[in-house]
């Protein structure tokens, strides 16, 4: 029997190199060569903003049932691309303004300009809703004292010690929140012209953030359940009673992952989508453009999950999880004071990229030490 050929490392981008050239294409019809340029920067700035999140996608794609990958690639790329992409940003100028759904959309595609306005406008309100997302996933991580691997040991090994008391991760958000509340101007730079905010605009989507937090967390729990309270009575082997729990809580573990994977992606996506503006002010540009982005960034998850990256790299999973904490922070800060693009491409790379380099060191040092023995 022969041995099943690897794929080649090309092959896992197929779809990406498809879906970016229709893209390609459409974009010339669009706006001539100017549209083609402005969409393949757009999916560069996605893809550098997003590396991290094909890391933190691979984290949880490993453990999720097949067919729930190729969900996470079929119904997820549609969410992804069309969703968060393209509907998000309507979305928000429908929730901060008195337009319907449908004049939303009219002002996106008839007069960009006015709904660049409309979403820079609503800065502070994104940033604080994904910062404080993002936080919790962090603290989340950090405060586990079921780790057995520490990375940054004297912050990791620290904070699972404290991880026993309580939970610190709501602690710290909420603090963070107050402090905020206390401290935070009333006026805030967006784009050239100084804005007046009502606190509440920052305060509000910030609880909105923990609560949706929380409300995944309760929802993963109940889809995780080990299966104890599902009704057997009527099946007549054990093993057909085994393989009912084990394929319903499969299919329910998948969907709460695959849940979980989109909230991930649409909290970062938040920095892509607005920083899209400075790029191009046409929706159709900037959803083609991100799209693509987020065709490579998943087809990148793929192949880390099929070559077994997360698992042999030790430390990439903290390298992705301080990402997330660096980006968490930035967004916060970015409520008030605008970051350049640079430092937020750095925050989503850098810490992935040394812990990819120690996880390398720490693998030939055992190699080394095997040999020895």
């Amino acid at each position: 029997m022969e041995e099943q050929k690897q794929k080649s490392t090309l092959s896992y981008f197929n779809t990406f190199f498809v879906f970016f050239g229709i893209s390609v294409i459409i974009e010339f019809f669009y706006m001539g060569v100017l549209g083609i340029v402005q969409g393949t920067t757009l999916t560069i700035l996605e893809l550098s903003l997003s590396f991290d999140n094909a890391v933190v996608n691979a984290l949880i794609l490993v453990n999720m049932p097949p067919i729930w990958r190729r969900r996470f690639l079929t119904w997820g790329m549609l969410i992804a691309v069309f969703g968060v992409r393209l509907v998000f940003p309507i979305l928000i100028v429908f929730a901060t303004t008195d337009l319907s759904l449908v004049e939303s959309f009219s002002l996106a595609v008839n007069n960009p300009a006015e709904y660049e306005k409309v979403i820079m406008a609503s800065h502070h309100i994104v940033m604080a809703f994904g910062g404080i997302f993002l936080l919790m996933i962090f603290l989340s991580f950090l405060f586990n004292e079921n780790k057995d691997v520490h990375w940054i040991a004297s912050i990791e090994k620290y904070a699972s010690r404290w991880a026993s008391v309580g939970d610190l991760k709501i602690l710290i958000a909420i603090l963070t929140i107050a402090l905020i509340g206390l401290y935070a101007p009333t006026q805030i730079l967006i784009g050239d012209v100084v804005t007046n905010i009502n606190k509440s605009d920052i305060v509000l989507p910030m609880i909105y953030g923990i609560l949706l937090y929380l409300c995944i967390e309760f929802l993963r729990g109940i889809l995780e359940d080990d299966g104890q309270k599902h009704d057997t009575k009527n099946m007549e082997s054990e093993r057909e009673k085994i393989e009912h729990v084990a394929s319903s809580k499969l299919a329910k573990g998948g969907l709460a992952s695959f849940i979980y994977l989109e909230l991930i992606d649409m909290s970062f996506s938040f920095d892509g989508v607005l920083g899209a503006f400075a790029v191009s002010q046409n929706i159709v540009i900037i959803m083609l453009g991100l799209g693509a982005g987020a065709f490579a960034v998943r087809n990148l998850t793929i192949l880390m999950v099929d070559r077994g990256t997360v698992s042999e790299y030790r430390y990439l999973e903290h390298g992705a999880m301080w990402s997330i904490g660096l980006l968490a922070i930035s967004m916060i800060v970015q409520i008030f004071i605008h970051l350049p693009h640079g430092l937020i491409i750095a925050f989503a790379i850098i810490p992935i990229a040394i812990a990819f380099i120690q996880s390398v060191k720490e693998n030939k040092l055992d190699g080394e030490n095997k040999i020895d023995i």
